[in-house]
């Protein structure tokens, strides 16, 4: 038989401390032949910790709990031998507990000396025992069989005093499951996303692009400024060109002239040939496969040709 005895202990210090004692802050007794199963404890946070009991003999417990100021409680739970479906429990006192509230599952008698049946809660019975002094024994008469249901519900039930008398005033409430906030917003929220992903897709797929078509002019400007290798670079026909495709004023320019976009067009293509035969000449002149004199020769005629350009 498994027994569960839970201890509800309140901290009034004033001014508030905490109490802790190395040695053990709280003592408590089994009965005769009970096994210990595990102790824990419980803060006014209502974190349950686990507790190494210190042992004190002769069926003598005690933990190193400190207890803050507040409500805390202590749980710790045991076998006892059930031999022929029953048994009789002689649980020590230690402290004045003032009152005793058993907790019974269905199919099982319980009867004692100053046991009063207090109904049900929550499909367990409660027995109750008021003013039971410290270092008394309390000694209760336990038969019969539980049932599956009734322990399962033991294990999942309020545990304590106090969790009784909530569930007794609550009224057993039911708990329904609350959605989150977020999940009737899911999917609106995701559609918004859609939207506005493909809204920036089509905005980018509308980005003008503008192509220049050079034209003759541009063709023959940039064949004019890129100069051959080994050959020097052509100023002349370069300077020509952009004077042809550009009209003179009060002159209708013929068909197939270059317009000012054109010429513009025509200019930035020659500076880049010129910017990419400039790179040349300082590759070769790096690596000395042109004298000096020619270096200076080469980059002195590429300089004329882009005062030409920018001059216009």
């Amino acid at each position: 038989m498994k027994v569960a005895e839970e201890y509800q202990v309140e901290n009034k210090s004033q001014p508030p401390y905490a109490y802790f004692r190395t040695d053990g802050t709280f003592d408590f007794a089994l009965p005769e032949k009970g096994e210990l199963q595990g102790v824990q404890a419980t803060g006014p946070a209502g974190m349950p910790l686990t507790q190494i009991p210190i042992d004190k003999k002769n069926n003598r417990y005690s933990i190193a709990f400190a207890f803050r100021p507040g409500d805390n409680s202590v749980r710790y739970s045991y076998e006892l031998p059930y031999l022929d479906n029953a048994a009789t429990l002689k649980l020590p006192t230690v402290y004045l507990g003032g009152r005793v509230l058993f907790v019974v599952p269905p199919g099982l008698q319980v009867s004692g000396d100053g046991l009063a049946a207090a109904g049900q809660e929550q499909g367990m019975n409660l027995y109750l025992r008021q003013d039971v002094p410290a270092g008394a024994v309390v000694t209760v008469n336990v038969s019969g069989t539980a049932s599956a249901n009734a322990s399962a519900g033991a294990e999942s039930g309020p545990q304590g005093r106090e969790a009784q008398d909530a569930a007794a005033e609550s009224g057993g409430a039911t708990i329904q499951a609350v959605p989150g906030r977020l999940d009737a917003m899911k999917w609106p929220l995701l559609g918004g996303f859609v939207l506005v992903f493909g809204l920036f897709g089509y905005l980018l797929s509308r980005k003008t692009v503008v192509a220049v078509s050079g034209g003759e002019a541009a063709t023959q400007v940039a064949a004019a400024a890129i100069p051959g290798k080994g050959k020097k670079p052509k100023t002349q026909p370069a300077t020509t060109t952009v004077s042809q495709a550009t009209p003179t004023a009060g002159q209708t320019p013929s068909n197939g002239a270059a317009s000012l976009s054109d010429v513009d067009a025509a200019i930035g293509t020659s500076l880049d040939a010129l910017k990419e035969s400039l790179f040349r000449l300082e590759l070769r002149h790096q690596a000395g496969t042109i004298t000096e004199e020619e270096y200076a020769r080469e980059r002195a005629k590429a300089e004329k040709v882009l005062r030409d350009l920018v001059r216009g």
